[in-house]
């Protein structure tokens, strides 16, 4: 048996991280992991680039898709997952991959739109309970631990990186039979899994509130906005 420590939930250059394929694995090696999971907004050109250029860190191919009822994790595809589809059909489209169908930050403003009800009633595979970029770490962790215990989901910890320097900051400890993608979704589904994590540092948190003209031209494009065109930071202020 091995005990890997694996990063859920991280984002490149692909979509709209900072942080270049090649400084993720960087900072992946730097932090100490074994393997992540590169889970860019619509797209697997970074788990697939990753993939191709990494020989002693396991890539997950993953995708953080927007669906009609929330956004979703899929961890362990080969195939893009489309946009803005019925969340049942792009979670059975994930499960027909193969993959597993993680619910992140759930209970964060603007951003986990899943409610409790939806996850009981949904095929999901795993909540993440630990997001190391979400404001009121502590308080929204509490929050998640308890819906994952009433609904008896594992619970899982990543990072949420959208800046290199981030990767690694929270992991899911996984206690796989091999080192693949196929022993670390098994061991999920068992729940054969733990968490590693720590809050990334404020000035992070800042700057994804803050974005970029170009990133936050290509947030508005995917629908991450609400139709008023403003972000969650703008939104409160007077």
């Amino acid at each position: 048996m091995w005990l890997l420590r694996i990063d859920i939930h991280v984002h490149t250059n692909y979509s709209d991280s900072r942080g270049s394929v090649a400084d993720v694995l960087r900072f992946a090696r730097l932090k100490g992991l074994d393997g992540l999971a590169i889970t860019d907004h619509h797209t697997v050109r970074g788990a697939e680039e990753a993939a191709r250029v990494s020989d002693d860190l396991l890539i997950i191919r993953g995708e953080e898709i927007v669906t009609n009822g929330g956004e979703i994790l899929a961890l362990g595809i080969e195939e893009r997952i489309p946009k803005n589809l019925k969340t049942e059909e792009a979670i059975h489209r994930v499960h027909a991959q193969g993959g597993l169908v993680i619910v992140p930050h759930p209970t964060v403003p603007w951003f986990g739109r899943l409610r409790e009800s939806d996850l009981m009633r949904l095929r999901v595979d795993g909540l993440e309970v630990f997001s190391s970029i979400t404001p009121l770490t502590r308080y929204f962790t509490k929050r998640n631990l308890e819906i994952a215990r009433r609904i008896g989901l594992p619970a899982l910890a990543g990072s949420d990186s959208h800046f290199a320097e981030t990767v690694g900051d929270a992991y899911t400890l996984v206690d796989t039979e091999t080192i693949s993608a196929e022993g670390v979704i098994q061991a999920v589904r068992e729940g054969r899994i733990g968490i590693g994590c720590r809050p990334s540092a404020l000035r992070f948190k800042i700057r994804m509130l803050n974005p970029t003209p170009a990133i936050r031209a290509w947030r508005m494009s995917c629908g991450f906005y609400p139709s008023d065109g403003r972000s969650p930071s703008q939104r409160t202020r007077v």
